[in-house]
C-alpha cells in the first residue's frame, strides 16, 4: 500500500509543478489594447444585501474609462439595505447611466438568474457584462474585455480572479484555495484541454450569442450558471476566451463554516458538471498522499524527505501563485496551507456522499445534470 501512496504523491507533485508553470505562462500572454469607446455595454449587477466592500466593488464598474455604458442594479427586496447605497452611487457618478430596478418575481430557482431575467428587458446595449456583486475591476476592464470579444470566433470573455485581503479564518482558507488550487487548475485546463466554461466573477458576451444558446432562461434552474453559460457557448462553436486580466473578489470575513459550505457546494457542483475531470482531481492532493506514505512506510527517511519536499513545494507554489495573481495574502496565512490541503481532500471525499447543497440559506438537491431541485 505504501508504494501506491508514493506513486500518488509523486503524481500529485508533478501536477502541482505543471499547473504552476501553466499559470505563470498564461500571464505572459499580452492583453489586447483597449479603446475608450466602442459598442455599447450593459453591465448586470444582481444584488442582495450590503457588505463593507460593496461600495468599492460597485463603484469600480461605474468608474470605467469606456463609453457608452449602462449599469443595471437589480434588487429583489424593496427593503434591501443596499438600495440607499445605489442611490448614492447614482449621484456620485452622474456621467454613467445607472438604473436601479426592483426584481421581486421568482423566475428561476437560481436567484441570480431570476434577477437577471428581470433586468434583461431594460438592457439598452448589445454587449452584456454579467458580474458578481463582490467583484472589483480596474478602470480599463471594459475596454480590454470588449477588445477581446471583438476577435473573430470569440463568443464569451471571462477573467481569472484573485482574493482580496482576507481577515477571518474562513477568508484566509478561501484565499489559499483560490490561489494555490483553483487558478492554477484553470490555467492547466487552458493549455491542456481548452476553456469550455466561464468564471462567474465576470462574463462578457453579446445579446445575440446569449440568444443563440437559449438565453438566460436556459440557465434558470442550474446552480453553476457560469459553467453552463460557458459550456453552451463552446458547444455553439464559439471560443470561450480566458483573458489574462485579473479581477478581485472581496469577501474578507467569511466564517469557517461558510467556507466549508461554499467549498462543499462547489465540489458537488463540479462533480456533476465535469465528473471525469473531478474524479481525476483526486490525484492532485499531494500532501494527503505524502502523509499517507509516511504513515504506511514506517517513518522511513524517504517518506520524511518526501513529506518535507511536499510541504516546501506547496508553500512555494502557493506563494508564487499569489504573487502572479498579485493577491494580498498576509504571509502568516500560508501557515494554514496544510490545514487547507487536508480539508480539501476531506471535502473531495464528502462530495461523493450526497447530492444536497445549501445556498443562500436554502437547501437544494442537485440533479445528475446539475440542476437545482427544492428540498
Amino acid at each position: 500500500m505504501s508504494s501506491v501512496f508514493l506513486l500518488l504523491a509523486l503524481t500529485a507533485l508533478t501536477y502541482q509543478i505543471i499547473s504552476l508553470i501553466c499559470l505563470v505562462r498564461f500571464f505572459r500572454t499580452p492583453l489586447p489594447p483597449g479603446a475608450a469607446s466602442g459598442p455599447g455595454v450593459t453591465v448586470f449587477k444582481p444584488l442582495k444585501g450590503r457588505e463593507p466592500f460593496t461600495r468599492e466593488c460597485l463603484a469600480s464598474f461605474l468608474a470605467q474609462d469606456y463609453r457608452p455604458l449602462q449599469v443595471l442594479f437589480g434588487v429583489a427586496d424593496p427593503a434591501d439595505p443596499v438600495l440607499p447605497l445605489l442611490q448614492e452611487l447614482q449621484s456620485a457618478f452622474p456621467g454613467v447611466q445607472a438604473d436601479i430596478l426592483l426584481c421581486p418575481e421568482v423566475r428561476a430557482l437560481n436567484p441570480k438568474v431570476s434577477t437577471l431575467l428581470q433586468l434583461e428587458p431594460r438592457a439598452q446595449y448589445d454587449l452584456y457584462v454579467l458580474a458578481d456583486a463582490d467583484v472589483k475591476v480596474g478602470p480599463d476592464f471594459l475596454s480590454r474585455a470588449v477588445a477581446a470579444l471583438a476577435d473573430p470566433g470569440v463568443g464569451l470573455v471571462t477573467c481569472p480572479y484573485r482574493p482580496g485581503p482576507p481577515v477571518s479564518l474562513g477568508a484566509r482558507l478561501e484565499a489559499l484555495t483560490i490561489t494555490a488550487d483553483f487558478m492554477p487548475s484553470v490555467a492547466a485546463a487552458y493549455f491542456t484541454e481548452g476553456v469550455r466554461f466561464a468564471l462567474g466573477a465576470t462574463m462578457v458576451l453579446s445579446r445575440r450569442t446569449l440568444a443563440e444558446i437559449g438565453g438566460l432562461a436556459a440557465l434558470a434552474d442550474y446552480l453553476a450558471d457560469d459553467y453552463q453559460l460557458g459550456r453552451r457557448v463552446a458547444e455553439a462553436g464559439l471560443q470561450v476566451r480566458l483573458l489574462p486580466y485579473v479581477v478581485e473578489t472581496l469577501a474578507p470575513e467569511i466564517s469557517f463554516t461558510s467556507y466549508l459550505a461554499h467549498q462543499l457546494r462547489w465540489a458537488r457542483t463540479i462533480r456533476v458538471c465535469r465528473p471525469l475531470s473531478y474524479l481525476a482531481f483526486g490525484i492532485t492532493h499531494a500532501l494527503m498522499y505524502s502523509a499517507a506514505f509516511l504513515l504506511t512506510s514506517g517513518l522511513t527517511p524517504l517518506a520524511l524527505t518526501l513529506l518535507a519536499a511536499t510541504l516546501t513545494l506547496r508553500g512555494a507554489a502557493a506563494w508564487l501563485s499569489a504573487l502572479t495573481l498579485q493577491a494580498e495574502i498576509p504571509p502568516v496565512s500560508f501557515l494554514l496551507l496544510p490545514l487547507k490541503d487536508f480539508l480539501s481532500f476531506g471535502l473531495w471525499l464528502a462530495s461523493f456522499l450526497g447530492h444536497r447543497v445549501t445556498w443562500r440559506d436554502r437547501r437544494f438537491r442537485l440533479t445528475p445534470d446539475g440542476k437545482l431541485a427544492p428540498e
